[in-house]
């Protein structure tokens, strides 16, 4: 039975693997998987029938930690001697890399996410910028989760020529069409939140899933919310999802989280699919994304979106077919988008149709782990290197 590990960098990261770890169980690999601890992970593990293996990754450079944490990796996997090591960025896909250089393992793989360096300046910036270089240096081929963010990397001459792959049309692990989409399970669930919140039908729901921090363009959303509000009334506003306290947004936008009445925060949700249903208008407002998934997410739930024009949210929104692009951290552009949907119903339907068609057509998750699976049985029938 051959034996595959897996690395995230925390347990938020299950998103990233779910389904995807049973399918390979099924197919008959082993599976391990290296995370940062935490219920999500190992829920995902107890399901799907993997071998979980913690690390505490830090988000900042910490060299000391780091250095013993790198020891860990390399005596984890001498010991367990996977066939294959397949690891995703930043801080965990890193120090598995290097874990792999040193050990002389063969057949590595490194998932780009996305690219933590585009947010950053000066020193760090360049530091970042060189362990992503090394991460892809050192693997023998780098899964992208989608074509702009391969094409931004190799122009950032990140990712060397011809040895980054897309699998179908990106992401990391697809969408599950059956549990993304309107059922009376997820209508009822989302009746609940209305009443929750306190919603009689006639607001327009601006929302927001994933985490919250100033990179993921918490602001910018705040802001065009703000500057939307008074001419709309009846506007309001959901977000969901944990606060990243290493790259906190403004404190002023943090207390009118907390404060303002038409803003609902009900925190990280293990589910978020009833969210969709209740939110009219989804908003990715980020300054740097390896794909979006929640964008896909949103689509198949005939939701429609707007995101940033930036690599890899550009994969995931067609402009006037299921949503809008705006102008990376420009709050005027993203108002003025928000505006054309808020005062056009029909055009909202139209693009919730497309999106549900869009995502079935491209980004079913049989397709990815598929690509995944072709990947890896052509590593085990070639020689080491």
């Amino acid at each position: 039975m051959p034996k595959i590990l897996l690395g995230v960098s925390s347990s938020f990261c299950a998103n990233f693997l779910r389904g995807q770890v049973a399918f390979l169980v099924q197919h008959g690999f082993e599976v391990m998987i290296v995370s940062g601890p935490g219920e999500e992970i190992s829920m995902l593990c107890k399901k799907e029938n993997a071998r979980l293996f913690t690390v505490d990754f830090t988000k900042r450079i910490t060299p000391l930690t780091d250095f013993f944490q790198l020891l860990r990796l390399i005596r984890l996997i001498r010991k367990e001697r996977p066939d294959i090591i397949n690891a995703g960025n930043p801080k965990s896909g890193f120090l598995i890399m290097l874990a792999c250089r040193i050990t002389g393992h063969k057949k590595r793989i490194f998932t780009l996410h996305g690219l933590l360096s585009d947010t950053k300046r000066g020193v760090i910036r360049g530091l970042i910028t060189a362990t992503e270089k090394i991460s892809c240096g050192i693997a023998h081929k780098v899964i992208v989760v989608s074509p702009t963010l391969k094409a931004h990397a190799e122009k950032r001459k990140i990712l060397p020529l011809g040895k980054g792959m897309v699998i179908g049309r990106g992401s990391a692990n697809g969408i599950d069409l059956y549990s993304f989409s309107r059922n009376e399970a997820i209508l009822a669930h989302a009746m609940q939140l209305k009443k929750q919140f306190g919603f009689n039908g006639n607001e327009i729901v601006l929302g927001f899933i994933g985490r919250l921090s100033k990179d993921k363009g918490i602001d910018i959303l705040f802001d065009a919310f703000n500057t939307l509000k008074t001419a709309y009334p009846f506007l309001r506003m959901v977000l969901a999802g944990p606060i990243v306290e290493e790259n906190l947004f403004s404190k002023r936008l943090l207390h009118q989280l907390y404060h303002d009445e038409n803003i609902f925060y009900p925190g990280k949700l293990s589910d978020v699919t009833a969210l969709y249903e209740i939110i009219d208008i989804l908003i990715v407002p980020s300054l740097r994304e390896g794909f979006g998934n929640v964008l896909i997410e949103a689509a198949a739930m005939e939701t429609p979106v707007v995101a940033s024009d930036i690599p890899g949210c550009k994969d995931a929104v067609l402009p006037g077919i299921n949503g809008e692009l705006f102008e990376k951290g420009n709050t005027a552009a993203l108002a003025a988008v928000l505006k054309k949907l808020i005062t056009n119903k029909a055009l909202r339907q139209q693009y919730g149709r497309n999106g549900r068609e869009f995502v079935c057509d491209h980004f079913s998750n049989e397709e990815i782990w598929a690509g995944q699976l072709e990947l890896y049985k052509n590593m085990l029938l070639t020689k080491g290197t």
